[in-house]
């Protein structure tokens, strides 16, 4: 099943020489159907994780904050709640938000929320630093948030969110990632000019593809472990340039160790893959 070697690229791109060989001298195009399915698995795996944290903090709104949430009526530039002021909503004793006729912070230090809704204005606060974010309802348009609406919203969210995320980050990263091969493919002319090696353009272009698939694997292992800093991205790149140097050093001497006695590929290297796009 030439899919199945060719979905095997995914892992062996981090130390196979043939693969690179593979994806210059067998793969039709230029892999981009590869690349679509590489960064398809990619965003499912991501969005998996975004849905498992969204349970876990709406399981947290759901217990604490919707049993408490008032109905909000947002109309000339004004908020009026079904309850009367002030209204606060609290978490394990301590203030989360706070309804009032003005968004200034109650004297007593103990009735700190760090979020302060008033009739016209709204603040959010941190203990001791004072006033973060200021803004006026004349922005908002008019409408009315009742729990049970926002409690539809919640459960929406809590069950979609992940295919959601998923769904828009799927041609985004797309498009990032191929863009980024293309690049790739332009920095091999250097490459192919300094070996001296024969390889057209597309042909870079799908060990580029080969070449950022460690680092799309890598990156979305760091996503759903927690572990994503911001310094990967840099180490991204160098980790592309470092692989398509590898890509084209391996197709430069490809002949030496692959292709001989007139055997057929496959039975001197059975891990091919071969791919139409």
């Amino acid at each position: 099943m030439p899919w199945l070697n060719t979905l095997r690229t995914m892992y062996l791109a981090f130390y196979s020489k043939h693969a690179y060989i593979r994806a210059a001298r067998e793969w039709k195009g230029i892999g981009y159907g590869y690349l679509f399915v590489l960064v398809l698995i990619s965003s499912l795996c991501i969005g998996l994780w975004v849905h498992t944290w969204l349970n876990i903090a709406i399981a947290g709104i759901e217990k604490h904050i919707l049993p408490q949430l008032p109905s909000m009526t947002f109309a000339d530039g004004h908020l009026t709640i079904d309850k009367e002021l002030p209204y606060v909503i609290s978490v394990n004793g301590n203030g989360l938000c706070r309804f009032d006729k003005t968004n200034d912070l109650p004297p007593d230090p103990v009735e700190f929320a760090p979020i302060v809704l008033g009739t016209s204005d709204a603040a959010v606060y941190a203990r001791g630093k004072g006033i973060l974010k200021e803004w006026v309802y004349e922005k908002v348009w008019s409408l009315v948030l009742d729990p049970l609406g926002v409690t539809k919203f919640v459960k929406f969210i809590k069950t979609w969110g992940g295919i959601v995320v998923a769904g828009i980050l799927l041609p985004i990263q797309f498009l990032w990632v191929a863009s980024q091969t293309l690049f790739l493919g332009a920095i091999g002319r250097i490459f192919t000019n300094t070996m001296r090696v024969a390889l057209t353009y597309s042909r870079l272009v799908r060990i580029s593809v080969v070449a950022v698939t460690p680092g799309v694997v890598l990156g979305t292992l760091l996503i759903v472990s927690n572990q994503f800093f911001a310094l990967w991205l840099g180490i991204y790149a160098i980790m592309g340039v470092i692989y398509l140097f590898y890509g084209v050093y391996s197709n430069k001497h490809a002949d030496d160790h692959l292709f001989f006695q007139d055997m057929p590929i496959d039975d001197v290297y059975p891990e091919t893959t071969e791919f139409e796009s």
